[in-house]
């Protein structure tokens, strides 16, 4: 019988957040999970930001984990929001830097937006109150999430993705830096980097990508598609790992780990084979 990939935890996993973007760990407390947890190859993908990612590296190095540099980059395609993710990037690219500081200053504007609508419905908020839960330089929703819970409006902070609040389209949700795919992608190659799509099955506010769309990408440049996710169910992921196949495109995994912010997941709960990693590897170093 053959092997349910979704039934050990995996060494590989390419796809973690940490305090500089959404998630709950810092640098060093992320490492010591996955090394915990027996993780051999990570990446830190933390939302249009790099700031963590030296730091990731030193820490590995230190203690035995391989870490490799990563960014997710949000991007729309009309309403449809695309996340692209960049593997070994160089922190250091003019460009790549240049993108990320426009859309962490449009972060703030964003912030700025949502507290003024759920003031305006009856849950005031301050900046200060969201901006202290932000230890890195990024702004997100889960953020302000946290202030709520600290004003006692809701109880967790799956309460606040919801319609009534601040879920995709929901009532005091306002969109991020329109940023497009190709633009993102272009980026990332010009930093040394291989643009992959992140969970192509679970686009905010759009269908599914299929394999017509995701050709599209890779006329724009792109080079991978994220087949192992904890957001894909195992159908979903022969799905995608057909499409990938079929367009000669590289397979990546990981499980998206955000911490205390986004329950229930943990490093290693998905990600990708040796071999896999392998190719993604061989071809990082082919692109030098």
């Amino acid at each position: 019988m053959a092997k349910d990939i979704f039934s050990e935890r995996k060494k590989i996993d390419l796809h973690m957040h940490t305090t500089a973007s959404d998630g709950a760990s810092t640098p060093a407390e992320l490492v010591d999970t996955c090394i915990d947890l027996g993780l051999e190859i990570i990446a830190v993908t933390d939302h249009d930001n790099v700031t963590n990612v030296k730091k990731m590296q030193q820490l590995g190095n230190e203690k035995g984990l391989k870490v490799i540099s990563g960014i997710e980059i949000s991007t729309y395609r009309g309403e449809a929001e695309y996340h692209i993710l960049g593997y070994f990037v160089d922190p250091e690219n003019d460009a790549l830097l240049g993108l990320t500081e426009t859309i962490l200053d449009s972060r703030v504007e964003r912030t700025h937006k949502m507290i003024e609508k759920l003031t305006e419905m009856g849950y005031p908020l301050d900046f200060k109150d969201v901006k202290k839960y932000a230890t890195g330089v990024s702004l997100g929703r889960p953020h302000v999430a946290r202030a709520m819970i600290e004003k006692g409006y809701i109880n967790e902070i799956g309460e606040a993705f919801t319609e009534e609040f601040i879920a995709g389209g929901g009532k005091a949700y306002v969109e991020k830096k329109n940023v497009l795919p190709a633009e993102a992608i272009e980026v990332i190659l010009k930093a040394g980097g291989i643009p992959v799509i992140a969970h192509p099955h679970i686009i905010n506010h759009g269908k599914a990508l299929d394999k017509k769309e995701i050709s599209r990408l890779k006329d724009v440049g792109l080079k991978g598609v994220e087949v192992y996710q904890t957001k894909h169910k195992q159908k979903v992921t022969k799905k995608y790992k057909k499409i990938a196949e079929e367009l000669g495109l590289l397979i990546t995994g990981g499980s998206d780990y955000h911490g205390e912010n986004s329950p229930g997941i943990m490093p290693g709960d998905t990600g990708m084979s040796q071999e896999e990693y392998d190719q993604l590897e061989k071809h990082a170093h082919s692109m030098l």
